[in-house]
């Protein structure tokens, strides 16, 4: 098997640290000759084994911040009170999600 090529360009940022001490990352990577790509996989301390991971490109990091950023303010909508027999149909726009609140997960 040919030897796996790749620079991490730039750290984002940990995401998790398991208790062996490999790291879920966020970098920017180039594998091989093929254009840099976002790149979130776990990493061991010294960056020279990976896991399994996802590659995204430039467009694709924006389309994940618009989704997340909607389940983060689903996720911290006020939470409505029906008490009347009469619903408002706005108000139920702003209910908590089904899985309510991920921080409790």
């Amino acid at each position: 098997m040919a030897k796996l090529s790749y620079d991490i360009l730039e750290k984002f940022g940990t995401l998790s640290t398991s208790k062996s001490g490999w790291e879920l990352q966020l970098n920017f990577v180039q594998w091989g000759e093929n254009k840099p790509k976002f790149d979130i996989r776990s990493w061991s301390p010294d960056n020279s084994k990976m896991g399994k991971g996802l590659t995204l490109s430039h467009d694709e990091v924006v389309a994940l911040y618009d989704v997340l950023a909607n389940v983060l303010a689903a996720e911290h909508a006020p939470v409505t009170d029906v008490t009347d027999d009469i619903v408002d149909t706005d108000s139920q726009t702003n209910e908590q999600p089904k899985w309510g609140r991920l921080d409790e997960m």
